[in-house]
């Protein structure tokens, strides 16, 4: 995948997320970030942001800034309403462990039955 074709994802992803939020019209969320509405029609093509913008843009629209960057995970898969604290601290003690842990605790948890 070239690097333009991420800069489009990436502005797919900012109209999927503006269009979730209610922001259906460039000019209301570009009054509220103080910037030019010409410029969010520009990212919403794949034109390059910064990174101040970029995380801007995710906190006034409340989405995972990792999501509209690169794709990953969801726009909400870190708010408070979609995991709760011990996920949340499981996920961040998770990550300080090597690949080897992570492989088999994910192994272990599959293999405990879920409850219905």
């Amino acid at each position: 995948m070239g690097s333009r074709d991420i800069d489009k994802d990436r502005g797919d992803r900012l109209t999927q997320a503006m269009r979730s939020r209610g922001h259906r019209k460039a000019m209301a969320l570009a009054a509220e970030l103080n910037i030019s509405p010409a410029a969010i029609t520009k990212w919403k093509q794949g034109h390059a942001m910064s990174i101040e913008n970029a995380c801007n843009l995710a906190n006034s629209l409340d989405i995972s800034l990792d999501w509209l960057l690169l794709g990953r995970n969801g726009p909400d898969w870190l708010l408070p309403n979609n995991m709760s604290k011990q996920e949340l601290e499981l996920v961040e003690k998770l990550r300080a462990r090597p690949a080897r842990i992570v492989k088999f605790l994910l192994s272990l948890v599959t293999e405990i039955p879920e409850q219905n």
